[in-house]
């Protein structure tokens, strides 16, 4: 039976930022120096940034070459100050089908033209429009097959949003949405209090895609067995699933294993407690036993619920802790996006994660967090304009917005050692010291990144010859 058309989504403009994607443009990577303008190396880089010129492919890691002699590889964390279309493009050379994780949180269409060339001027729903397309079109073919991403928007572009990314990745690759509460109050609301945005899913291929997991949480029993602890699950093997009679024993016991679920469940079992899987524990006065089994506490998980608790107060407490406060208005809590880049690399902890609206850098904290949680070698690519912060209180512009910022004498418990100028010298100041404080707990942990810009070669397609 042949499959309905497709439902796609039209606007003024739409055409042309089609047409973006058979140009590239002419631009290639280069180093960042201290005050933002590419060249040679200032010799000031610390141990946190590094010069990419001097970076090779490691093993296994594919490099984008043919770019002014900076390699960029699959191995290391990326911070790009640049248009966003720009570094797409150029990230197609090192890590086309490598990216597991997208995480983008797009400037809200505030109905006013956004600082993009790309979208030829437009504002409202056809600007915005016209700005993700080509973006999300080059993010599809960066993920890996079992690659997924994530769409954050609120109620403006939740509907136009789910049609275009059905368009870009296919209507059948649409996983569906997160709900992020991100406040509550707001008693002077209008009508009712707007406490939450959308996190739209698609994956690459939804065939590839596992769960999206979590870590176990209570009334789950851990217990600490030969100084390691373990999920301890004593009901997992079970007579049966489904509803019991009061007082009925549901916990299928040793003995009995071979009368309800055959010889072949036995020896499965058998072979799990050989393996250290499972253990034998005595069940009560019954004089049997039950079949315990044991996981790793850093393995056990469950799956994600649809609604994600965050709220936006943690993100501003994050940046706190940092010595940043005040600097931004919005930031995403970085218990957000643990919780989202963990539900898929759980099990795959060297994944590549990539966000192209990078904010405060709250994805880049998020990832070596997790790294310096349970060991892994997660690697961040962080892209962000040079955007001004804007020292209007509650303004949101760009990724996550931006706020006041806090000049000497303003009440407030201490001064900003660091103010920054820009979106982009937030999101790398912040980088930078959340990874030298995890490091002083874990000095193990890679918190080292390239600090990159992108150097155009000519007009982006579409926009003037100046």
């Amino acid at each position: 039976m042949p499959q309905p058309p497709q439902l796609t989504v039209a606007w003024p403009g739409k055409a042309d930022a089609e047409a973006l994607l058979g140009s590239r443009p002419r631009a290639r990577w280069a180093r960042r120096e201290a005050d933002g303008a590419p060249g040679p190396a200032s010799g000031a880089a610390s141990a946190e940034v590094r010069g990419a010129s001097a970076v090779e492919a490691g093993p296994g890691g594919k490099a984008g070459e043919g770019s002014g002699g900076v390699r960029v590889t699959q191995d290391d964390n990326v911070l790009v100050e640049a248009d966003n279309l720009e570094a797409l493009w150029l990230l197609q050379d090192s890590h086309a089908g490598a990216v597991k994780v997208v995480y983008i949180d797009p400037p809200y269409n505030t109905g006013n033209a956004l600082p993009y060339k790309d979208t030829f001027g437009q504002a409202g729903h056809a600007g915005w429009l016209s700005m993700m397309l080509p973006r999300l079109a080059l993010t599809k073919d960066l993920l890996r097959s079992d690659g997924t991403v994530f769409v954050q928007v609120d109620d403006t572009e939740s509907a136009y949003v789910t049609l275009l990314g059905n368009e870009i990745f296919g209507e059948e690759n649409y996983l569906g949405a997160f709900v992020h509460q991100r406040a509550k109050g707001g008693g002077n609301a209008k009508r009712w209090v707007r406490g939450h945005d959308y996190i739209h899913v698609w994956a690459r291929d939804i065939t590839q895609v596992g769960p999206f997991v979590r870590e176990k949480q209570p009334p789950a029993r851990y217990e600490t067995i030969d100084g390691e602890r373990y999920l301890v699950e004593d009901d997992f093997l079970r007579v049966s699933f489904g509803k019991y009679t009061r007082g009925s024993e549901r916990r299928l016991m040793y003995e009995d294993i071979v009368s309800v679920r055959g010889e072949a469940k036995k020896a499965e079992i058998d072979a799990g407690i050989a393996m250290g899987r499972y253990v034998l524990r005595p069940w009560g006065d019954t004089g049997k036993h039950a079949v315990v089994r044991l996981t790793p506490a850093d393995r056990a998980s469950s799956k994600m619920y649809s609604i994600v608790k965050a709220l936006g107060e943690t993100g501003r407490r994050d940046l706190e802790a940092l010595g940043l406060g005040g600097t931004f208005g919005y930031p995403k809590p970085v218990e957000l996006l643990t919780t989202l880049v963990l539900s898929q690399t759980f099990e795959d902890r060297d994944a590549i994660v990539l966000d192209f609206f990078a904010g405060s850098g709250t994805t880049g904290e998020a990832v070596l967090a997790l790294n310096a949680r349970d060991g892994g070698n997660r690697r961040f690519v962080l892209v962000q304009r040079p955007e001004a912060l804007r020292p209007v209180a509650g303004a949101r512009t760009g990724a996550e917005g931006t706020g006041g910022i806090r000049a000497a004498g303003d009440d407030a418990a201490e001064p900003i050692a660091f103010v920054p100028g820009t979106i982009s010298a937030l999101c790398r100041e912040r980088v930078r010291r959340a990874g030298a404080r995890l490091r002083a707990e874990h000095p193990e942990l890679v918190t080292d990144f390239l600090d990159l810009t992108v150097v155009g070669e000519g007009p982006l397609p579409g926009e003037p010859e100046c």
